[in-house]
């Protein structure tokens, strides 16, 4: 468990969860890149793109993190929805974003082709982005009595100099003390289950799966839109299940289901539907 707490000297960003966004960003472009050149597409026009899709992944991180956890804040002051610096990214929002992103710079060309081929690249990406969650102690879990439980640390390390902060506990550890889980006087949490490490392990899984999918669909030349549903889809049901596991869930709406989760079951649905009714695009 490393939470960050970047010290530039004239400021500090407590929990900065930007290096690891980044190393995800970087990891998953490059072996994108890399899948696009040996499926024999142009990966250049995809770097070309990618300052677009990355806007579109930041902006829907964005909203969807103010639209289903901190709506109340964003209207006490709208102004913060533009300081990225003080966190509040939703993967499930910056996936979709990144897809809405990518469709309007390939949608008179092969998104469909495209999207196919990154998919695992981006899944890969998804996975580092929550072993950064893990490492910062985002998206903690409820506590369990499993071997594999992890107690999160109370404060976070200074970076550069790698010392302890002790001035602002974690969002984990005083959501813990609350909830009567852990003493007020402890330096870590209770056990809680790793639901960012399951999550990166579902999504490595998935990649694998998508991986399968493009090889089959390379050999009959398609439907290339299964291989983006199958993406689509399956991180949706997979986010639905931890929901359940994850302890900074919102309030449940109904069926004991958030509103994200109820979201993300119609997303499954819609996905599952389109996948069935996929049809090979038209010779160009």
């Amino acid at each position: 468990m490393f939470p960050i707490h970047l010290n530039l000297g004239f400021r500090v960003f407590y929990y900065y969860e930007g290096f690891y966004f980044f190393v995800a960003i970087l990891v998953a472009s490059f072996v994108a890149y890399r899948r696009l050149q040996r499926a024999g597409l142009d990966a250049n026009v995809f770097l070309d793109s990618l300052p677009w899709i990355l806007l579109g992944a930041l902006l829907g991180a964005r909203i969807s993190h103010f639209a289903f956890w901190e709506l109340g804040e964003l209207l006490k002051d709208p102004l913060t929805f533009f300081r990225f610096w003080e966190g509040g990214l939703s993967i499930t929002g910056g996936l979709a974003g990144g897809v809405l992103g990518a469709w309007f710079c390939f949608r008179r060309g092969n998104f469909w082709h495209i999207f196919a081929v990154t998919s695992p690249a981006v899944l890969l990406g998804q996975a580092i982005g929550r072993v950064g969650c893990f490492l910062n102690g985002d998206a903690w879990g409820i506590p369990t009595s499993l071997p594999w439980g992890i107690s999160e640390p109370r404060f976070g390390t200074l970076i550069p100099s790698f010392v302890t902060d002790h001035q602002f506990p974690s969002d984990a550890w005083s959501w813990s003390v609350v909830q009567g889980f852990t003493d007020p006087s402890a330096m870590s949490t209770a056990p809680l289950h790793p639901t960012q490490l399951y999550e990166a392990f579902g999504d490595l899984v998935l990649a694998g799966l998508v991986i399968l999918l493009v090889r089959s669909l390379t050999t009959r030349r398609g439907p290339w839109q299964r291989a983006g549903w199958l993406h689509i889809g399956g991180y949706s049901l997979l986010r639905f299940g931890l929901e359940f596991l994850h302890g900074d869930r919102d309030i449940p709406l109904w069926a004991g289901m958030t509103a994200l989760q109820i979201s993300l079951l119609a997303v499954v649905a819609l996905s599952a539907m389109l996948y069935l009714h996929a049809a090979p695009e038209p010779a160009r």
